[in-house]
């Protein structure tokens, strides 16, 4: 008979790809690992795993506890969601994430919310990968997209547009470009069309690093105005062309509710309105 511990064991080798490495997450015997692992495989009537090189790789055998370890994740972090959103404290953590370029002014907004509601406690991650809401990863999301998720419930918050910016008239001449990273994202696009190869003196792989390398007076940069702001670049022209975005809030459907979340998703969508899109050029 397969039982939830089965399941646990073979999604925990998956992840770790390991036996001595499962035997640090789940603080389990790596003999007893061994000892469960073999027992399992004759009850199956086969390997769950094979090697590849120095790594376990799952045989077709163990698919089906993988996917039982996915549905139940999901499943706990559902029943999580709907606990956490029938909290109706304004006290305790709130997780936030956001974006790179964001963060000079989520600190500032994150510190003015704070000033308001002490007693909420914020976690603030900062990744340019978007966080699994349904798995709790965060509570809010705040992003620059001008296509937000359908599945998440979405606020916009504000609208920007980028424009070219450097240093000073001292800057080097050419511009600072932007490494495979960012293909996909409409600005980079934009760049790659409009500036030679030869013209660029630096590769970049988010917005931040140009604008910091655009202060240091590496050259031009193509960026959000509100980021060309926080590091005190001048603007050298807007182009028509140049793409526009938005900054939008986004929560999970499930925890839309929650008092915590949703006094936050509107205090700072208040303030990143006022901050970013009325902002002047």
């Amino acid at each position: 008979m397969i039982d939830y511990d089965d399941v646990q064991l073979v999604a925990a080798i998956a992840d770790a790809q390991t036996i001595r490495r499962a035997q640090a997450r789940t603080h389990v015997h790596i003999a007893t690992l061994y000892r469960r692992l073999r027992d399992l495989e004759r009850r199956c009537g086969g390997a769950l795993f094979e090697r590849s090189g120095s790594s376990l790789v799952p045989t077709v055998r163990a698919q089906p506890f993988l996917d039982a370890a996915g549905a139940l994740a999901d499943r706990l972090a559902e029943i999580e969601r709907r606990v956490a959103a029938q909290d109706d404290r304004l006290v305790g953590p709130l997780h936030v994430t956001t974006a790179d370029s964001l963060l000079p002014a989520m600190c500032r907004c994150l510190l003015d919310f704070r000033k308001d509601h002490p007693d909420i406690h914020i976690r603030l991650d900062v990744s340019n990968s978007h966080a699994d809401l349904g798995r709790r990863e965060a509570d809010v999301a705040v992003r620059p997209t001008a296509t937000p998720p359908p599945n998440l419930f979405g606020r916009k918050a504000a609208s920007f547009n980028f424009g070219v910016f450097r240093a000073s008239e001292n800057a080097f001449p050419g511009w600072i470009g932007f490494g495979p990273e960012m293909a996909g994202v409409p600005a980079a696009a934009w760049h790659a069309d409009q500036v030679r190869d030869e013209d660029i003196n630096l590769r970049v792989n988010s917005f931040s690093s140009a604008a910091a390398a655009a202060a240091a007076g590496w050259g031009r940069a193509l960026l959000p105005r509100y980021l060309a702001e926080e590091h005190g670049l001048k603007a050298v022209d807007f182009p028509s062309a140049a793409p526009t975005s938005e900054i939008w809030l986004l929560i999970h459907p499930d925890m839309k509710s929650s008092p915590r979340v949703r006094i936050f998703a509107d205090f700072t969508a208040k303030w990143l309105k006022r901050r970013v899109s009325e902002r002047p050029r």
